[in-house]
């Protein structure tokens, strides 16, 4: 029986055996701090373009709170007031600086275009009604060890901020 399984697991194509080794190498890789602030930006992207406000809920931190004088619970109507407001929701973003005060906290720089359509890359902007932000984020790790949004400053953007 022993040597059947095995024979088994032979015959499946390379290409499975590829993805299986890859999940394994991704999985044992331990992952740098760049790329965790970077796949944080891909999920609040994802949920915006979802619609999803739970999923952006979840981002921020329970003690949020900004210059405006908003907490997490005004931050979060601001978002349900954008998801409402919008039947479907693209996004663009192009990171900018990313500093990190100690290894627990980051300050990122992003410029968000949001669009009835989608955009792939900076140069579609220009001829296109969007919302263009340039948001200035402080981000936290929790007891989890996610990153969360722990206080946010956002202004226009200019289209020279997605270059």
């Amino acid at each position: 029986m022993a040597g059947r399984g095995m024979a088994a697991a032979i015959r499946l194509p390379i290409g499975l055996w590829m993805i299986v080794a890859l999940a394994l190498w991704g999985c044992s890789k331990p992952s740098s701090p760049e790329a965790e602030i970077r796949t944080f930006v891909a999920q609040a992207q994802a949920a915006a373009e979802a619609r999803d406000v739970s999923a952006l809920r979840a981002l921020i931190a329970d003690d949020y709170v900004d210059s405006r004088g908003f907490d997490r619970k005004a931050v979060v109507n601001l978002i349900r007031l954008q998801v409402l407001s919008h039947q479907t929701i693209h996004v663009f973003t192009r990171i900018g600086a990313i500093e990190w005060p100690d290894p627990e906290h980051a300050r990122l720089s992003v410029a968000v275009a949001m669009a009835g359509r989608p955009i792939a890359q900076a140069d579609e902007l220009v001829g296109v009604t969007a919302d263009l932000y340039r948001f200035e984020f402080e981000l936290m790790r929790d007891g989890d060890q996610r990153w969360r949004v722990r206080q946010a400053a956002w202004e226009p953007a200019r289209l020279e901020d997605f270059w």
